[in-house]
């Protein structure tokens, strides 16, 4: 029979004595009776199945990797067996350590068993030697013998008959002596063995318990990262849920509000719907009128002339009334075109102003001049950048005297916002801009900073720091959402004003970014430089465009503009020139010239229009957009005009120059 054989017949005959152990130890109340049995029954079946053991283990492993492919599913269940597979684990743990016991048990027992035996050896020893001793003794004494009875004769043949028989009983003794080596060293040699073989077994069982503990830690840790990812996915999927709940909520409440707007909006249309075909027969009335008028002019000019001032304040009224008067502009110019020139005199008249400046037109049969409102003084320092609140209500202007100031057009009074520059000597205002909703102003700086001030309580709200050199120009994006800065770093920042932080820095310039712009739809984003290059930004298409103005050496783009459709885009450049971009196609349209010296800022009327521009000249010039043509020009101050803005009805123009002041003119 082979040794697993035995191991496995051992094994059984080991159970049995386990199950007569447990009897016995019970009514003895003696666990040891149980316990060594049972210890050897268990180190029987480890020896016998460690190939059934680690098979086992290893289905256990494949079970845990397939219930990994569904993880979402069967987390819980995935727990369960983890906390299944650490009982399983104590429990192994907890053998092994019962099986060391067991194993030092036996070596201890086999060790006392060699004792006792070394001593049954000694002891034998010792009783040989007592039998040696008494051999001595007797000899001794026989010699004595021989000595006190002289007289009796002893053959030498008797003599060696008992020294043969006593050599014999030695060699009786030397054999036995051989044996009891033998068996001691054949004993030795198997315990040895048998102890090698224990801690072969031992070694084995260690390295397998090793080998599974660290397959067990393989899988706590990928378990472990099942755990982390499926928190990070239930946080983000929780924050996207809570995102797109808000953004459900703002877009249901932007809904709400649209609704009501329409609805507000909707009496008023129908209202101007009324009051639109009232005066179109009013308008054809006074057309029928007028041409009887034509008719009989020589006879009856001062007749026509008083229809004329009639038809005139009618129109005003219907048009104050209505808040339509750059929808209709077009169409009254039309009908009052043929008579522009017989009626100047009695038009102007009309038109109540301070001051009149003289004015310059292109075209002799031009009605439309731009004349002078009136001046707001207030600035210790020259005029950088003006801007209108989207009600028209209030102008914000920035100086180089490191104020703002927020002037009340009605009451023509100010109020001054501080705070640029305080610990630095530089701190000029290059740039301000109004929210969508006329809330927050911003302001860039020579200071590098870029800072939010509440309009209504003048108060200072955040300031962005990033730019490493002056901010030349700042814009709102259309919904107030983000700000583009232009700086002398090169560098063109947008910041997020829900974050309070740059989200975006675009590096495309080689040279000081004069200038910044977003077109209306807020989907692209144009910068102008001193590298006489325009880059158009598409921000959501992650696309970048470059477009070169110039070849001269001296050609900065000085400002940008978006029409108010987005189609084209006013460039105003150091070359004395103004250029106008197709936006799609990013090429020139057409080039308008008429400045003296540098042109610094260009803006387009809410129309689109006319475009009105500021130079070093000292002039402001008025175009049409769809012909080139200059309308007029006005010298309005004895400096450099920085900056140029329309109000939002299209009615001012407002105009900051080197003189300290700003200056408003009425426009059609």
């Amino acid at each position: 029979m082979s040794k697993r054989s035995w191991l496995e017949i051992s094994e059984y005959i080991c159970l049995g004595l386990s199950v007569l152990g447990t009897i016995t130890a019970t009514v003895t109340q003696q666990v040891v009776y149980a316990a060594i049995p049972l210890s050897l029954s268990m180190a029987l079946n480890l020896a016998n199945r460690p190939r059934f053991n680690y098979s086992q283990s290893q289905q256990q492993i494949e079970q845990l990797q397939s219930s990994l492919q569904n993880m979402t599913d069967n987390f819980y269940q995935v727990t369960e067996t983890m906390d299944t597979s650490n009982q399983r684990l104590q429990q192994i743990d907890a053998w092994r350590q019962q099986l060391i016991q067991i194993i030092d048990q036996k070596i201890e027992i086999s060790i006392q068993e060699l004792t006792a035996n070394i001593n049954q050896f000694n002891q034998q020893i010792q009783v040989v030697n007592n039998r040696l001793t008494r051999l001595d003794n007797s000899l001794q004494n026989l010699n004595q013998t021989i000595h006190q009875q002289g007289e009796e004769l002893i053959t030498v043949q008797e003599l060696k008959s008992e020294f043969s028989q006593f050599n014999q009983q030695i060699e009786v003794v030397n054999s036995r002596f051989e044996q009891i080596e033998n068996s001691i060293k054949n004993w030795s040699e198997n315990s040895q063995k048998q102890l090698a073989e224990l801690r072969q077994n031992q070694e084995n069982q260690s390295l397998e318990f090793s080998q599974f503990n660290q397959q067990i830690e393989v899988v706590n840790s990928r378990f472990e990262q099942i755990e982390n990812s499926i928190k990070d996915w239930s946080e983000n999927s929780q924050k996207q849920l809570a995102e797109l709940r808000q953004n459900q909520e703002n877009q249901s409440l932007e809904f709400a509000q649209l609704s009501q707007k329409i609805e507000i909006v909707k009496p008023r249309f129908e209202q101007i719907d009324n009051s639109t075909q009232q005066l179109h027969q009013t308008i054809g009335k006074q057309a029928e009128e007028l041409e009887q008028v034509k008719q009989n002019q020589d006879t009856e000019s001062s007749k026509f002339n008083n229809l004329f001032n009639s038809i005139n304040d009618s129109i005003k009224q219907s048009l104050t009334a209505l808040d339509v008067l750059t929808e209709l502009d077009s169409s009254l110019d039309a009908l009052l075109k043929p008579l522009q020139t017989e009626n100047q005199s009695t038009s102007q008249t009309n038109l109540e102003f301070n001051q009149a400046i003289p004015t310059t037109s292109s075209s002799d049969q031009n009605l439309e001049k731009l004349l002078f409102v009136g001046t707001l003084k207030g600035h210790n320092h020259k005029v950088l950048s003006v801007a209108f609140s989207p009600d028209g209500r209030i102008l914000a202007s920035g100086s180089d005297d490191k104020t703002i100031k927020i002037w009340d057009l009605a009451t023509q009074q100010h109020r001054t916002l501080e705070g640029h520059g305080e610990s630095s000597w530089s701190g000029g205002i290059n740039s301000v801009a109004f929210s969508p909703d006329g809330k927050i102003l911003a302001s860039g700086s020579d200071d590098k900073t870029i800072k939010l001030w509440d309009i209504n309580t003048g108060i200072e709200i955040f300031t962005f720091t990033g730019h490493e050199e002056k901010v030349y120009s700042v814009v709102f994006s259309p919904l107030g959402k983000m700000l583009a800065s232009g700086s002398k770093d090169k560098t063109v920042k947008l910041w997020s004003l829900e974050q309070g932080k740059e989200i975006h820095s675009f590096k495309g310039h080689t040279d000081d970014v004069l200038c910044v712009a977003f077109s209306p739809d807020g989907k692209i984003l144009a910068s102008g430089s001193k590298d006489k290059t325009i880059t158009i930004v598409y921000l959501g298409q992650q696309k970048v465009q470059t477009i070169t103005t110039d070849s001269d050496w001296f050609a900065d783009i000085n400002s940008l503009a978006f029409s108010p459709y987005g189609k084209i885009l006013a460039s105003a450049s150091q070359k004395k020139k103004i250029q106008l971009w197709d936006i799609e196609t990013c090429q020139k349209i057409r080039t308008l010239k008429g400045h003296d010296d540098d042109v610094l800022s260009v803006a387009f009327s809410p129309n689109g229009k006319i475009l009105a521009s500021a130079s070093k000249d000292k002039t402001v010039k008025l175009w049409f957009v769809d012909s080139g043509e200059e309308i007029s020009s006005v010298k309005c101050a004895d400096d450099t005009v920085y900056s140029v803005a329309f109000s939002p009805d299209g009615k001012i123009l407002a105009a900051g120059s080197g003189d300290k002041t700003i200056t408003l003119f009425p426009c059609k």
